[in-house]
């Protein structure tokens, strides 16, 4: 799983478990100074040139050019940038494109809660204070795609909330986070007054509970992904959402998805003559409501 293993090899979503426990042994009082920006492009596919916020110098120096579609990744709790870099490297083969990941793991490490409550709105008021940078420099806002995994998607969500210079044309949310973002709390969690449409995939949550997009996807039901173990002590199920949506960037197939009301009356065809979407990267932004479909248990994942 491209999703779990940072340069330790250890388990991503297995840390996370572990430093939830340790709550008061991390440096809380991190700001959004430390909040960077990895930028990736045909010129620069492998090494990051680093951005911030409202530095003119470091984006005159960079390859960042305003006249090509930005893609920004934010990666999820106890996560590294790289979590993106799988979708950063199909975007790259696609497109001549920027692919932004966003560095916010000083404020994402930490006791679940207290990042959830009181550091993703930090990462995600510099989130769109960058976008708000880039748009000042003559970038236009309907080239940004924004698109968060786990508690990336608030982040993204909430960068898209505070905007300044208008509405983002889209949001991606990869298997949002649901403990600590109750439903109600707009305000805080990825929503559809975020962007004009508002995409999720869900691969470890609950349909209808946890529906919060234009469109929201259960590939396999959204629950249990097959090809992982159980019980999953891995996040195998949760981290499967990045490679599912960096496969759906350049897939032949394509992840086709049927709009339906439950992966029990999907299964058994109810639903076969419903209206269709792509999964992903292809979506419509004309989808509206849930859609099911079944993936294989490896890659490729899509069977079209």
């Amino acid at each position: 799983m491209k999703c779990l293993y940072y340069t330790t090899l250890v388990p991503l979503c297995m840390i996370a478990f572990n430093l939830h426990t340790l709550k008061g042994s991390i440096d809380f009082k991190a700001g959004p100074e430390t909040v960077l920006f990895e930028l990736f492009t045909r010129n620069n596919p492998d090494v990051a040139q680093i951005l911030q916020v409202d530095d003119n110098a470091l984006l005159e120096q960079s390859n960042y050019n305003s006249s090509l579609p930005t893609k920004i990744f934010a990666h999820g709790w106890v996560g590294f940038p790289d979590q993106g870099y799988s979708s950063k490297n199909e975007y790259l083969l696609r497109e001549d494109c920027n692919f932004i990941s966003v560095d916010w793991s000083v404020l994402a490490s930490g006791d679940h809660t207290f990042v959830a409550i009181n550091n993703v709105p930090v990462a995600g008021a510099a989130t769109g204070a960058f976008v708000d940078f880039l748009v000042s420099q003559g970038a236009p806002l309907t080239s940004f795609h924004l698109i968060g995994f786990s508690m990336g998607a608030h982040v993204v969500g909430n960068a898209g909330g505070l905007l300044v210079s208008g509405k983002l044309p889209r949001i991606t949310g990869l298997d949002p986070a649901a403990n600590d973002f109750p439903l109600e709390s707009l305000d805080t969690r990825l929503d559809t007054t975020d962007a004009s449409f508002v995409d999720v995939i869900h691969t470890s949550s609950v349909a209808f509970i946890n529906a919060t997009g234009h469109a929201d996807f259960y590939p396999n039901g959204g629950v249990l992904q097959p090809g992982c173990p159980v019980p999953d002590s891995e996040c195998c199920n949760h981290c499967r959402v990045v490679d599912l949506y960096a496969e759906s960037i350049n897939t032949p197939l394509g992840f086709n998805a049927f709009s339906c009301d439950s992966w029990e009356n999907y299964q058994s065809g109810y639903c076969n003559q419903n209206a269709q979407a792509q999964m992903g990267e292809r979506v419509s932004v004309n989808a509206q409501g849930l859609y099911y479909l079944a993936t294989n248990s490896q890659s490729p994942y899509a069977q079209g």
